[in-house]
């Protein structure tokens, strides 16, 4: 399950639509990858890891799909894990 530091706090979400890209996704707020600097979240939309190659993010998924390993994670308090 989803280990979070404690004092950590969500990213800052963004106002600017990111689904002109055809990399972005879904992500819950209980997704690894809505804790990460990396992130261009927007909840209730598609987001963007500013990492992605190609569609290729760097988390590892679990069978539901939601992130739960990355080895390039800043939390957004900047602790890395």
């Amino acid at each position: 399950m989803l280990t979070v530091p404690a004092g950590a706090i969500p990213v800052i979400t963004l106002p600017d639509a990111t689904d002109s890209s055809p990399y972005s996704r879904s992500i819950s707020d209980d997704d690894l990858c809505a804790w990460c600097q990396h992130l261009a979240y927007r909840p209730g939309d598609e987001s963007l890891c500013a990492l992605q190659s190609e569609g290729h993010w760097p988390a590892s998924v679990d069978e539901n799909g939601y992130a739960q390993r990355c080895p390039d994670i800043i939390f957004c308090h900047g602790a890395a894990v």
